[in-house]
């Protein structure tokens, strides 16, 4: 095979390699060293096509394109096997590379064995950095390890046995001959290849590791959330309690109290509003915290039935006519909802037809998602002002709520969401800041996103995108 040929074969060899390897590092950026491979690879590209011109400037340019070609891609191995990168390396070999041959080329331009010996010395050093690393810290890469180990070993065996034939051998151009060159290619071709199946090999055991870390760390994950709900559970239990009985005696005290004392009573009264404040407060962030947790997206929900349940929960708070509603006119007559508040999950709710809006998530979740909504515009209107909500499907299921209340300031609708943030003008009525971080959470949580905006005529109206169950 003449050296064009042999040239032509690498070439192409050497580009695939680094098209491989940014391919691999692009879809995964993390396994870093990848980059490096696929710089190294491409440059050696650039230095080969180099070696067929002969003129002594392209000889020295073509030559540190090799030396920092193979620093990056040995670098990016040894990055890849788990090595310490030495940052310095590069641009070293590469400055040490460029003095020697300016000086050789300079002072000695007929002494083209001493050139080759330089050459594979500065080669053999990295190649052997490299087999010291792999051999050090690839222990875990099994049969990738021996494959690189034993092509290191080999090409190091060659290149000392070429800087050996350039400084020996009686003609100083053997070692430049046709022949030989086109043996060297192919060598490097094979040993290329070889590096090149052992670093994909490398990569796969690293994805595997990856996903054996992520999958323990998501099962921890689990148990963990798991945990913290079953604890929640008990504090809330455990708070309720004593929060009930102080409410109870409260309660007893002013039955019993006989003849009525104006200040004692004011004091019971106090009391007994601390104690819903407090129970009020410890529900909601209980709740926060459940909507960070809790991961149930099995329920088949009508949202119409939804939103007509919390309308008739709060139109015992609140004066039910202040609500309007604006529903599929397709939704079933209403019906009982089974005991416990929710269907069996994963099944859907009791006469839903096939055509009717449904979603697909934790239906308790998304009913205090709604009420919170809705209750924040009964809340925040006037006693005589009325509060639409309407459902409709576009692209996704929008439940929207409308309101001609105090409005968002609008240099702060950004932060409307924000775990504790109250609105400025929101002050005089009591609150806790989590209701519409409630409201987001589980929204984000169903693969939706809410929207604000204030109203033209006064009022705010939010919106909440859904993507519809399939």
């Amino acid at each position: 095979m003449d050296p064009v040929t042999s040239l032509i074969f690498v070439e192409v060899l050497t580009v695939t390699n680094s098209i491989t390897a940014f391919l691999l590092w692009r879809a995964r950026p993390g396994l870093r060293g990848l980059a490096q491979i696929s710089a190294g690879c491409l440059l050696l590209a650039v230095a080969f096509a180099l070696m067929t011109v002969r003129l002594p400037v392209v000889i020295v340019i073509a030559n540190i394109a090799t030396t920092a070609a193979i620093a990056a891609a040995t670098e990016g191995m040894v990055i890849l096997a788990g090595g310490r990168p030495m940052r310095l390396l590069l641009p070293g070999m590469t400055a040490l590379t460029a003095v020697l041959w300016i000086a050789m080329m300079g002072l000695l331009p007929e002494e083209t064995g001493l050139r080759v010996a330089v050459a594979s010395a500065l080669y053999g050093v990295l190649y052997i950095r490299l087999l010291w690393q792999v051999m050090e810290n690839g222990r875990r890469f099994g049969a990738a390890r021996t494959c690189m180990a034993v092509s290191l070993l080999c090409h190091l065996a060659v290149l000392a046995g070429r800087a050996g034939a350039a400084l020996l051998h009686p003609d100083p151009n053997f070692t430049v001959s046709p022949l030989l060159m086109s043996l060297l290619l192919l060598e490097g071709a094979v040993v290329m290849t070889l590096t090149l199946f052992a670093t994909m090999m490398m990569v796969g055991t690293r994805l595997d590791d990856d996903l054996k870390e992520r999958t323990h760390t998501l099962m921890a994950e689990r148990r963990m959330h798991g945990q913290l709900r079953q604890f929640l559970s008990m504090l809330g239990h455990e708070l309720r309690t004593p929060l009930a009985v102080i409410d109870r005696a409260a309660e007893l005290g002013l039955m019993l109290l006989d003849p009525p004392q104006a200040a004692v009573t004011a004091r019971l009264q106090t009391i007994r509003t601390a104690v819903t404040r407090a129970s009020t407060l410890m529900d909601t962030l209980l709740l926060a915290e459940r909507a960070e947790l809790d991961g149930n997206t099995g329920d088949l929900i009508d949202p119409a039935r939804l939103i007509r349940d919390i309308i008739r929960v709060l139109g015992d708070k609140y004066d039910g006519r202040r609500i309007l509603s604006t529903l599929p006119a397709d939704t079933a007559p209403e019906t009982e909802t089974p005991e416990g508040g929710a269907p069996e999950r994963g099944t859907p709710e009791r006469g839903a037809p096939e055509n009717r809006l449904m979603l697909r998530g934790d239906r308790e979740m998304l009913a205090v998602a709604v009420s919170n909504l809705l209750d924040n515009a009964l809340k925040f209107s006037g006693p005589d002002q009325t509060v639409e909500i309407t459902l409709r499907r576009e692209d996704m299921i929008r439940i929207s709520v409308r309101d001609r209340g105090i409005g968002f300031p609008p240099e702060q609708i950004g932060q409307v969401g924000q775990r504790f943030f109250r609105a400025a003008n929101a002050s005089p009525v009591p609150g806790t800041g989590l209701g519409m971080s409630i409201v987001k959470t589980v929204i984000i949580r169903h693969h939706g996103h809410l929207t604000l905006r204030n109203r033209r005529n006064g009022g705010a109206e939010v919106t909440l995108h859904l993507p519809p169950a399939v």
